[in-house]
């Protein structure tokens, strides 16, 4: 039997709007570049066929320019392209997917219920699209039964990992797809790549966004290429992003002035560079009086980053003058102190974490 190959992508989320941090538009560019990536591996691997399991766009923000951009790519490819719509471009008759103007090779599965597409003799794919509404579970009742090697292609979530905050759309389980006689789902709708398996027979699969959406995603952001041969599948995680996104805590412990501020900033933003998009979240106990300016910290260093989105979380103390208060907060000030000026090696972070404590701080060392 031949070898059959097939890059499977899903979750570009082209047009997405980013709200976390500045960097927005470059973001999105960014997302096109990957669409981009993904069509040259299948086209330096020389696959037989481009499977994608949803949200490659936005249907709200998505129109013309990026049916166009999509369309292009897809047609660049040239192979048989199967699109299984997802939660965030679902078929419709005014879905992108539906123009007159989509490439031949492209074959969309337009309707909640599974249909066949063979790929050569010894392989077939099944899709399942989801239209507007919530299309149930995919795999409740599904029977694959084709000779060769059975490819379940869906825009789903497992619901054996869903992650946090994550919404479960067209949900499965393992045993389902295993009950479906599928040799392996092919799936998108979680950002960050996984593999599940049978055993030593992967069943489920995710490639990941091939560039990270949304902050602390976790798992492979790219594409999977899948082998199949003799029925068997095997399937090699291909990373694609170029983006990051960060959330970095910096302590300013002890800072008193601006000075110290910024040297520490620095060093601490010192790894990173214009792919990278970061959350910074500054902490610590810092002098009464120390500026801690927005402004300026943006126009030193967001230049040489993606973007950069500032919280400012520190504790501003005098701990001589708090060490006169006639309090609990003042004597225990007062003792840890003492401590710290006599050589004690844990007073000066005990001193720290008691004034954030009494200020309603975060504790975070």
């Amino acid at each position: 039997m031949a070898t059959t190959t097939i890059v499977h992508a899903a979750d570009v989320h082209l047009e997405t709007a980013f709200t976390e941090v500045r960097g927005g538009a470059r973001r999105r560019a960014a997302l096109a570049d990957a669409f981009a990536r993904i069509v040259d591996l299948a086209l330096e691997r020389r696959a037989d066929a481009l499977t994608i399991g949803g949200d490659l766009y936005e249907a709200e923000r998505a129109g013309p320019q990026t049916a166009r951009f999509m369309f292009a790519q897809l047609a660049r490819f040239g192979g048989p392209v199967f699109v299984a719509p997802g939660n965030h471009d679902p078929y419709s008759s005014r879905a992108l997917y539906a123009r007159e103007d989509r490439p031949a090779n492209v074959h969309v599965f337009a309707e909640p219920a599974w249909s066949a597409s063979p790929l050569g003799d010894d392989v077939t794919i099944y899709g399942f699209g989801h239209a507007p509404a919530e299309p149930g579970r995919p795999f409740a009742h599904a029977r694959f039964d084709r000779p060769g090697a059975r490819i379940a292609l869906v825009h789903g979530s497992d619901e054996d990992r869903c992650p946090p905050g994550k919404r479960a759309t067209a949900p499965f389980t393992l045993a389902e797809i295993v009950a479906s006689g599928a040799t392996c789902a092919l799936t998108g709708h979680y950002h960050g790549g996984s593999v599940r398996a049978d055993g030593d027979v992967p069943r489920l699969a995710y490639p990941g966004s091939p560039e990270p959406i949304k902050f602390g995603e976790r798992g492979t952001h790219g594409a999977l290429v899948v082998t199949i041969e003799n029925g068997h599948v095997a399937l090699e995680p291909v990373e694609l992003a170029r983006t990051r996104l960060i959330d970095l805590d910096v302590a300013l412990h002890d800072a008193a002035s601006e000075h110290a501020v910024l040297g520490a900033l620095e060093e601490a933003l010192a790894p990173f560079g214009r792919d990278d998009f970061l959350r910074m979240r500054l902490h610590g106990t810092v002098a009464q009086g120390t500026r801690v300016d927005r402004d300026l910290i943006a126009d030193r260093f967001a230049g040489a980053l993606g973007a950069i989105e500032l919280i400012d979380e520190t504790v501003s103390a005098d701990y001589a003058a708090i060490a006169h208060e006639p309090n609990v907060r003042g004597r225990a000030v007062a003792d840890l102190l003492a401590l710290a000026e006599s050589g004690h090696a844990d007073a000066r972070a005990a001193l720290r974490y008691t004034v954030a404590a009494f200020s309603d701080g975060n504790l975070a060392p």
